[in-house]
């Protein structure tokens, strides 16, 4: 019995060592209604956020004393269901709670891995962005996923004849701390 207590011990003291990270993953598509995955894209010039303005909030289900770095991945398609190229840009918004105008730049809300894309008529893309957060890295979206919860979003900006865009994936992984030795 001592011997099993001794082995619980050390397991517990090396779970709890300064050396210790965390992961925490973060299915963001899961705060997403399974209606609003998709965007039906009009003819014409189209500039939208999306899935609102406001963009979607995301709570961070654990703290961590010291957040070392993230990343941020997004996958979906784009289809153009219309006779002329699609052509257009999207990008990852990223923005404090409090901020609920994720396309004006004030409040806090920043843009990342701004994409452009061309997709020929009746032709589908895959979109896929990748981006790494950290202090030197993004800082500025690197440190409102720091405060906690957080708004996301995506800018979407097209002329077509019509289309559209499919989330099929949105993942943040952040790895840290749960506590600081010395603060």
């Amino acid at each position: 019995m001592p011997r099993l207590a001794l082995i619980a011990l050390i397991l517990l003291l090396a779970g709890c060592s300064a050396a210790t990270r965390y992961i925490i993953n973060v299915n963001v598509l899961s705060f997403i209604p399974q209606n609003q995955r998709s965007l039906n894209i009009p003819t014409g010039y189209y500039l939208v956020v999306y899935p609102s303005l406001e963009g979607q909030q995301v709570p961070i289900p654990i703290s961590l004393d010291i957040l070392e770095r993230g990343q941020l991945n997004i996958q979906g398609s784009l289809t153009n269901t219309g006779a002329i190229l699609m052509t257009g840009n999207y990008e990852v918004r990223i923005a404090p709670e409090s901020d609920t105008n994720l396309n004006d730049n004030t409040g806090g809300d920043v843009g990342l891995g701004s994409t452009s894309f061309n997709v020929a008529p009746g032709g589908t893309q895959a979109v896929n962005t990748n981006i790494q957060l950290s202090a030197t890295q993004n800082s500025a979206a690197f440190n409102i996923l720091k405060s906690g919860s957080f708004r996301i979003a995506l800018r979407v900006e097209t002329n077509s004849n019509g289309g559209r865009f499919d989330l099929s994936s949105a993942r943040i992984s952040l790895t840290g701390r749960p506590f600081a030795l010395v603060k």
